[in-house]
């Protein structure tokens, strides 16, 4: 075994077979360190300072001094919750079970589950606002479900990520009409990569005025800015709407409505972009298919 510590960043990280000194004195039958620290963890003190704290490997570790008597009174102290004894599945793990608000100890395990059960409550709680605010988009005709493809270029030899030569912007109304369909360059007529078929910024701008009165559905913010850079560097004026609510992400919707939460992390699980219009405006159409609309709605 090295006599390096292997650095951990943070406590997910740390492997079973290493403890921290106060975690071994607090097994059922406590041990303490019996060699020097095999690992050390990034964490934060009771401050919220960063600090390291040491890990020693449990297979070097070696029984305390502490009778079976001492042992004994210190489990049957007065007052002293027994937290030897999961309330939730009975089981008695090595390690004491963790007291809750509500009077029960958990033990890791049930405890992790409680933490994911409350994370549930609180993502679906979250859901019917979304499906709310689905069904007005798809509600109001002014809708326009954009979704840009960029022509990407590689990198330099030098490893510098080119600009994209081109940029698809596909639009559809809400009831997936196509309002626009134009493949237009974002670079010099003379670069490299560009697109059979992609036209000018100032060929393409009467064709995306299209969307100037329009509220703007995209997967994400900053979709069309591309193309928005690539007019004005033409001396075009953007037709794309600005202002509040002019412009919405798909995206937040789509967590929001999926609310589908890491069993690792307990947070939500990051969503996947549709990838094309049709696809977003679907998806759009599933989120609102789940509202339910009250009496004051």
């Amino acid at each position: 075994m090295t006599d390096t510590p292997v650095a951990y960043t943070s406590w997910a990280d740390v492997p079973p077979g290493l403890m921290t000194r106060t975690v071994l004195g607090q097994l059922d039958l406590p041990r303490t360190p019996g060699g020097p620290p095999r690992g050390v963890v990034a964490t934060r003190n009771f401050r919220g300072r960063d600090t390291e704290v040491d890990l020693y490997a449990v297979a070097e570790s070696v029984p305390t001094g502490a009778s079976m008597a001492q042992l004994l009174a210190a489990r049957t102290r007065t007052g002293a919750p027994d937290t030897r004894r999961c309330t939730d599945c009975g089981a008695r793990p090595e390690r004491p079970c963790t007291p809750h608000e509500d009077g029960v100890v958990l033990c890791g395990c049930c405890g992790h589950i409680r933490h994911l059960r409350t994370a549930q409550r609180q993502a679906a709680g979250q859901r019917a606002g979304a499906c709310e605010r689905a069904a007005q988009l798809l509600a109001d005709e002014r809708l326009a479900v954009v979704h840009v493809q960029l022509t990407e270029r590689g990198t330099t030899p030098g490893g510098t990520r080119r600009p994209p030569s081109a940029a698809r912007v596909v639009a559809l109304g809400p009831q997936g009409q196509p309002l626009c369909d134009v493949t237009m360059r974002l670079v010099g007529p003379r670069a490299a990569g560009i697109p059979d078929g992609a036209c000018s910024p100032e060929d393409a701008a009467p064709l995306l005025q299209v969307l100037a009165d329009r509220v703007l559905l995209e997967w994400e913010g900053g979709a069309l800015a591309p193309v928005s850079s690539a007019l004005r560097a033409a001396g075009l004026p953007g037709p794309f709407p600005t202002g509040y609510g002019a412009r919405r992400a798909l995206w937040a919707l789509a967590l929001t409505w999926r609310a589908d939460i890491s069993p690792r992390s307990r947070s939500l699980r990051p969503v996947i972009s549709p990838g094309r219009a049709d696809r977003m405006l679907w998806l759009l159409q599933q989120i609102a298919a789940d509202h339910q609309p009250t009496r004051s709605s």
